[in-house]
């Protein structure tokens, strides 16, 4: 049972990215410079926090951490890949400007692993 609410936050937290990224790229979030790297290390900075959250709302209780993150970044990496393959338009009105979105993401995930990793070895 927790491996499936897992699945299904992992594709409730893809959407949000993925609306998040739509809603970001006609304001310059991702064009490059201090506003992009403003919110790379705001990812950062939210990631551990976002996989306490999802540990502790599926009942992790003192089950390692990086099991929780490896399957909402499986979940969000295999969505993320097939909308980006076949509907790059649900995060861009000009799938050109796509790149750094998707760098975002990726980022976002290897946030999130190296979070748990890091939890899991300070406990």
């Amino acid at each position: 049972m927790r491996t499936l609410s897992l699945i299904l936050l992992g594709a409730v937290l893809w959407f949000l990215a993925a609306v998040f990224l739509r809603l970001a790229m006609p304001w310059g979030l991702f064009g490059g410079g201090y506003t992009t790297a403003i919110l790379f290390g705001i990812t950062a900075l939210l990631a551990p926090v976002l996989l306490s959250a999802v540990h502790r709302l599926t009942a992790g209780g003192e089950a390692p951490r990086l099991p929780t993150a490896a399957i909402i970044c499986l979940v969000g990496a295999l969505l993320g890949s097939v909308a980006m393959t076949w509907s790059p338009q649900l995060y861009a009105a000009n799938p050109a400007r796509l790149v750094a979105g998707a760098a975002w993401l990726l980022f976002g995930l290897g946030a999130l692993l190296t979070s748990a990793m890091v939890q899991d070895r300070t406990r």
